[in-house]
């Protein structure tokens, strides 16, 4: 069913550290070099880092969004890749902590703006890290939720109170799953096997998992370089393995790379 604006992707994990970021930005540059319009809102509305990663001046200006002083089509951002598609970044200044106390509230209403704009076909939301009212009422009110977690064994439990906490705000809706950094996938298939059979003896419930990513020492010399992977590695396996996962997640893309099917 089309939706009547664009399509609502929130992307958590519980804890920090899972790749959480990168998995979504390099989603919104898989979806827009398939021809999507596409929005990503950094919300880790406290310790923005999106910027940082991409290796930008500027974040852009959520905060003036939300108070009303800056329209959207003024605080946001372009992000461009030489030989790829353009997408739009909306995010707070890196490291500034202006809306480090936002709350349920604040949360509902970036929602609403984020609904009413009829200039993107899909908006990517990289949730903070933790479980608080923030960010689960992203979760909760996006169209999609996706964990991403790793074989960290506080990533497994994180994840699980991040997916225990999706299904009571939704009435039984499991968020789909994404194992991150793993060595291939074996590990991938235990790291899943073991959270979604605790979601299932506990919850009654579990998450479908749509892929995993591997572990891509190129992923952390970009981030640390701060130059493109898409530029420096546009081969690189984690970003093969997270093109692939267009389709699954409602893009037009034929195939599923890296799947655990």
């Amino acid at each position: 069913m089309k939706l009547a604006g664009p399509r609502l992707t929130a992307v958590g994990s519980g804890k920090g550290g899972t790749g959480k970021t990168f998995v979504s930005l390099a989603l919104a540059q898989a979806f827009a070099d398939l021809g999507e319009r596409v929005l990503v809102c950094d919300a880790d509305l406290g310790l923005s880092n999106t910027s940082v990663q991409l290796g930008l001046a500027h974040a852009g200006d959520l905060p003036g969004l939300l108070a009303g002083r800056t329209p959207l089509q003024n605080a946001l951002v372009h992000v461009e890749t030489q030989g790829h598609a353009t997408f739009d970044l909306l995010a707070a200044p890196a490291g500034s902590g202006t809306l480090a106390e936002a709350n349920g509230g604040t949360a509902e209403k970036l929602v609403s703006i984020l609904r009413r704009t009829a200039s993107y076909d899909r908006v990517l939301i990289d949730l903070g890290a933790g479980i608080g009212e923030m960010v689960m009422t992203l979760a909760a009110e996006a169209d999609d939720a996706l964990v991403v977690v790793t074989p960290d064994p506080a990533s497994l439990t994180d994840a699980y109170a991040f997916i225990k906490l999706v299904l009571k705000r939704t009435g039984g809706r499991a968020p789909a799953l994404l194992v991150n950094m793993v060595s291939g996938e074996a590990e991938a298939k235990r790291t899943a096997e073991a959270l979604t059979k605790s979601a299932r003896t506990f919850l009654k419930a579990a998450p479908a998992t749509i892929g995993f990513v591997p572990n891509d020492m190129r992923v952390v010399e970009c981030l640390r370089r701060q130059v493109s992977l898409w530029t420096a590695y546009p081969r690189s396996p984690a970003l093969t393995a997270i093109g692939g996962l267009t389709g699954v997640l409602g893009g037009v893309a034929p195939r599923l790379a890296g799947s655990l099917r």
